[in-house]
């Protein structure tokens, strides 16, 4: 029952008008990484993951990807917006302001897919208005959040997982 709810819950809340002028942000980790490098590639399985997330998210109207500037990020975003035929851009992995002001400002009116790492997502989250406690796992790549601004008040977020 839940799985069959989790797709209808993002559809609803993907194809609510909004009432505020950010669109839609769809936020991810990036997919699993080499372990022994200091900016580390993909694996294998974490390309088959971007391409399965990239799979996921066509129908989801991304009009662009931001990643951080960490080669596993890079590498997500650039499979995914490949695929969804969209640009991309980078920002320092540290620079959480800026990503922030480029959602509310450059991309307002867009929706956007963030790549980001499990010590940045948690920031992101609740730099949009989200009071509600985010944590993910440095094992876990399955999470999708979908934030729809609210002007006034708190956004409503979704947390879905990659099957």
């Amino acid at each position: 029952m839940t799985q069959m709810l989790l797709p209808f819950a993002a559809a609803v809340l993907i194809a609510a008008p909004s009432v505020h002028a950010q669109e839609t942000v769809f936020v991810i980790r990036h997919a699993e990484k080499a372990l022994s490098e200091e900016d580390p590639d993909l694996t294998a399985a974490g390309r088959a993951r971007a391409e399965a997330w990239a799979t996921m998210l066509a129908t989801s109207e991304i009009d662009h990807v931001l990643t951080s500037d960490a080669r596993r990020t890079r590498e997500t975003g650039r499979i995914i917006a490949e695929t969804l035929g969209v640009d991309r851009s980078a920002l320092a992995v540290e620079d959480v302001t800026g990503l922030l002001d480029l959602l509310s400002f450059d991309y307002a009116d867009q929706r956007v897919l963030v790549v980001g790492h499990t010590e940045t997502i948690p920031s992101i989250i609740r730099g949009m208005g989200h009071t509600g406690k985010v944590q993910i796992d440095l094992t876990d790549y399955a999470n999708l959040f979908v934030i729809r601004p609210s002007e006034g008040g708190e956004p409503a977020v979704i947390q879905l997982r990659m099957p």
